[in-house]
């Protein structure tokens, strides 16, 4: 089995040469010597011994960076040196990174980021968001990363920054790729091997081709691939850049069995293989190569201690033979009292054993007990296995049962040619939070008019999922059998069916059954849209600005104002107009940096931020918003949305 080296792994490479600032030239100095002198200066002499110590060992020794650099940040904030300080918050954004404490990484880098703000830096500020965007990327917040990235690009194209940009352009082509999204991946990697050509960097242009030869791999263009593939080689082979001629002979024999190219395939499998075992062989004689040193270092160690410890017995020899009389003299008088305690001893190691004695018989009555005790407990836990068996097999009958039901409801949910044929240009986004769901959609279309609705019923799970049921018949009968189009009406009727329904179930005290709903019909022959809804209100956008028209206080089904009919609104429409309508489950959602709920306000904005990208596209960054603030929580609720685009 190969292991595979994915196609963008060199341009991670280049994602971590866009850490840092400009700093100090490499010299040719001792690090222990250069701490010994820091230990030894005072005040301002350290800055320059602090540069370098703390720029040596970011990459070699991190968590002496993260000591060092917490020094430095000390002594700078004592000079009110704002340039040291940014510089030791990069240096431990960095050093954190590497140790993955991503979170203090992620501290330091914004407030490195906050004094580039303050000094309108932009350069700076544009190589600030791209770091936030490695270490957000690394947090798999991919939606904060991209943003990042996107700031850090446009600074750089303001500032006409080549470099700067071409590093964005790979790491976004980097992240696009990892997430699938290969078209996207496949234009940034163009435009950064545009920059590269211009600059004739032979290097990225390598890796740049390599690059897309693994995007096209992808995109299953698999000629371009090869094309791309091919250019690199002939860079990297003149170079001797073997990592890179390793990653694209695995994308060449890949893409040739893709294409049943069995010879060409064959070829570049060998190759592969080929250079992977030299360069295995080769990290294999750099460890034997420091294993040797080390074992003659310890060797060289080791005689001269045999040395000292030769030098040591000489004299402890002659100390020996001034002291050996007095010495021997002691010896015998030594063996006489050891005799007469050995006697002493016995007399007392005699008694002691009949104190065993008796404390073993004591332990074995106590093991006998133990072992009647052990039994009893076998029993009870072979009893609770018994029982927990049981309990597996209800639950599994319990949740089959549910499972059957789920299909049950979704067979009588609209088909998708109805779904898509009603909404037309629109979306619908439907998570439940359990197997079945107490939210649901309906849509229906009657000649030129289109019904749609979005209703979140009592409780979610198999009651909500039961509710939802009866308000899909109800709606049903009251639509195509009685021929009610009027929002208001709509409501009206499905309230009195849903009371009724109740009171034949003896549950006319429960005052929370029913549910919530919006419900529109569009005209297009007279290009007006009608609306009615309890508690779920209904927003549209038009210009850029957001209107929310509010839905009646009260529920379909029992409450204080079951008598009092529903509200209808008409708006004249305009082709661009955009509508939605939402359950509560979306901005019910806990989550966040503060655990909090999602909140209309938010959702609001959202809308705002997304309206003119396409309805699929819109539908898209609902999810991922969604999953991004539910993070690690748990779903509160189902989720229901629905947006329209006239």
């Amino acid at each position: 089995m190969i292991n595979r080296i994915p196609a963008f792994f060199i341009s991670i490479i280049i994602i971590f040469s866009t850490f840092g600032l400009n700093k100090i030239a490499a010299q040719n100095y001792n690090i222990d010597s250069l701490e010994t002198i820091l230990e030894n200066s005072h005040g301002i002499k350290k800055i320059p011994i602090y540069y370098n110590i703390t720029d040596y060992y970011v990459y070699n020794s991190p968590d002496k960076a993260i000591r060092y650099a917490n020094e430095f940040l000390i002594l700078a904030e004592k000079i009110d040196s704002t340039l040291i300080i940014e510089y030791c918050y990069q240096i431990l954004g960095e050093a954190h990174y590497l140790q993955e404490n991503y979170d203090n990484s992620l501290d330091y880098f914004t407030k490195y980021l906050n004094i580039q703000l303050e000094k309108d830096n932009k350069l700076k500020i544009g190589k600030a968001y791209n770091n936030l965007g490695i270490v957000y990327r690394t947090l798999d917040d991919y939606t904060e990363a991209i943003q990042c990235y996107k700031k850090s690009m446009e600074i750089y194209l303001e500032l006409n920054n080549i470099e700067g940009l071409n590093n964005t352009y790979n790491n976004l082509g980097v992240l696009y790729e990892y997430l699938e999204l290969f078209a996207q991946a496949n234009e940034f990697y163009k435009k950064s091997l545009k920059i590269e050509l211009g600059l004739n960097d032979q290097e990225g242009i390598s890796t740049s081709y390599l690059n897309l030869g693994g995007i096209n791999l992808k995109l299953k263009n698999y000629s371009k691939a090869i094309d791309f593939c091919e250019k690199s080689i002939k860079i990297s082979d003149s170079l001797d850049f073997k990592h890179t001629l390793e990653v694209n002979y695995d994308i060449l024999y890949q893409t040739y069995n893709q294409i049943n190219n069995t010879e060409k395939a064959l070829f570049y499998l060998e190759k592969f293989y080929e250079l992977k075992n030299s360069r295995i062989n080769q990290d294999s004689n750099y460890q034997i190569a420091e294993l040797e040193i080390k074992y003659q270092s310890d060797k060289k160690q080791q005689e001269i201690e045999l040395l000292n410890k030769q030098k040591k017995q000489k004299k402890l020899l002659n100390i020996f033979g001034f002291s050996g009389l007095f010495v021997f003299s002691g010896f015998i008088i030594f063996l006489i009292l050891v005799n007469k305690l050995r006697r002493n001893n016995n007399r007392k190691l005699n008694v002691r054993n009949v104190e065993v004695m008796q404390q073993k018989e004591e332990i074995e009555a106590q093991r006998d007990e133990i072992e009647a005790q052990r039994d009893e407990i076998k029993q009870q836990i072979d009893l609770s296995e018994l029982q927990t068996d049981r309990i597996l097999k209800q639950n599994k009958d319990i949740t089959d049962s549910i499972e059957y039901a789920k299909h049950i409801q979704i067979a009588l949910f609209p088909d998708k040619i109805t779904l898509q044929k009603t909404l037309k240009n629109g979306f619908c986004l439907f998570k439940p939070k359990d197997i079945v769901s107490g939210d649901f959609y309906w849509v229906a279309q009657i000649g030129n008019k289109s019904i749609i609705a979005a209703a979140d019923c009592t409780g979610h799970g198999v009651p909500g999922a039961f509710m939802s049921i009866i308000g899909i018949n109800f709606l049903n009968e009251i639509i195509y059998d009685e021929h009610v189009l009027t929002p208001k009406e709509i409501l009206n009727q499905l309230r009195k069916k849903i009371i009724k329904t109740m009171v034949h179930a003896n549950r006319i005290s429960e005052t929370k059954d029913g549910m919530d709903i919006s419900l529109i019909v569009i005209d297009y022959d007279n290009m007006k849209l009608e609306y009615a809804g309890a508690y779920n209100n209904l927003y549209y956008i038009r210009d850029h600005m957001l209107n929310v028209i509010k839905a009646d206080r009260m529920p379909v089904g029992i409450s204080e104002k079951s008598i009092a009919p529903f509200t209808n609104h008409t708006i004249d429409i305009q082709k661009g107009d955009l509508f939605y309508m939402f359950t509560d489950g979306y901005t019910d959602q806990f989550g966040g940096p503060q655990r909090k709920k999602f909140r209309p306000g938010n959702l609001r904005e959202l809308l705002l931020e997304i309206h003119e990208n396409e309805m699929p596209e819109q539908k898209r960054i609902l999810f991922e918003t969604f999953i991004n603030w539910k993070s690690k929580e748990q779903q509160v609720d189902d989720i229901l949305s629905i947006g329209v685009k006239i």
